[in-house]
């Protein structure tokens, strides 16, 4: 497996791809989320796709403690994560893996879920999960230069 960007600068490619990006960066944008939940999400579904990019670009904007982000592929068992955060991570979990029953999101996993967020937090973080798939394939295809944003890597 290479180490280095297989595309330098997909923008050139699909000038559009800012246009979404901005719009699909918005999906937090009035703070319904705490950031700490959104980065955990975040990091969660890195781990998930096995992708260093979109595992180190959250670790590098977190404002949170060592042990709650070190932990977080074993969140069910740490004692570190609030019943908020427990639900949005089962619900990234529940979306980004496959499940072969066909059903990701079951009626019970909402219901839990719909315990400990409001219908806004639950809508929002689906816009979060929205905005981490839409960066999935850019990170796994195009396998951009880990550490380092997509704006500032591809300004060619």
């Amino acid at each position: 497996m290479t180490t280095t960007p297989r595309i330098e600068n997909p923008r050139q490619h699909l000038p559009a791809a800012d246009e979404i990006a901005a719009a699909v960066n918005k999906a937090n944008a009035e703070g319904v989320l705490p950031d700490t939940l959104v980065t955990l999400v975040q990091l969660r579904v890195g781990q998930i796709l096995g992708s260093a990019y979109l595992t180190a670009r959250p670790l590098q904007s977190a404002d949170d403690t060592p042990e709650r982000l070190g932990t977080v592929a074993s969140w069910r068992t740490a004692p570190y994560f609030t019943d908020a955060e427990r639900a949005a991570l089962a619900l990234a979990e529940a979306v980004h893996t496959p499940d072969p029953t066909g059903e990701r999101v079951s009626d019970e996993l909402f219901a839990e879920a719909a315990k400990h967020l409001s219908d806004k937090e639950i809508i929002v973080l689906t816009g979060v999960l929205g905005q981490i798939g839409y960066f999935i394939p850019l990170a796994l295809i195009a396998n951009p230069k880990v550490g380092v944003s997509f704006a500032e890597q591809w300004t060619k």
